[in-house]
């Protein structure tokens, strides 16, 4: 009896120069820059747990510059996820029909960024009307 061997397709020595690793690559990437984002938001609700001096001291912290560079970046970061997150949607997705034409996947992603930012502004609208935003 002869042993099989389960195929291993060979991986190019080069693999990051190939379009369709390296974006799966990038895009997989973001997602650890939103986890760190959602741990400094923890940190900053530990540090208001804590107290005021814990908080005014999260505060200086964030206020630094180079804290704000590294805001920028994971907002670059964050920006760049949730792009590829809508874009590779529609090729996951079953296709959808209305009125008895397929939607296209241009139109799906669009529709998404477009949801995407309403709810943003408006979030953003909330959070300046409550007077949170100093």
């Amino acid at each position: 009896m002869s042993e099989q061997r389960p195929f291993h397709r060979p991986m190019p020595a080069n693999w990051w120069a190939h379009k369709p690793y390296l974006s799966y690559t990038l895009r997989e990437l973001t997602g650890v820059a939103v986890a760190l984002y959602g741990v400094i938001l923890l940190a900053g609700l530990v540090c208001l747990w804590l107290g005021a001096d814990a908080y005014a001291g999260y505060q200086d912290v964030i206020a630094s510059k180079l804290s704000l560079l590294a805001h920028l970046l994971l907002l670059v970061a964050m920006l760049w996820h949730v792009v590829t997150w809508f874009q590779t949607l529609p090729k996951t997705m079953p296709r959808l029909i209305l009125h008895g034409k397929p939607v296209k996947p241009q139109s799906i992603t669009a529709i998404g960024l477009l949801v995407a930012g309403v709810c943003s502004v408006a979030l953003l609208a909330a959070v300046v009307a409550l007077g949170a935003w100093s």
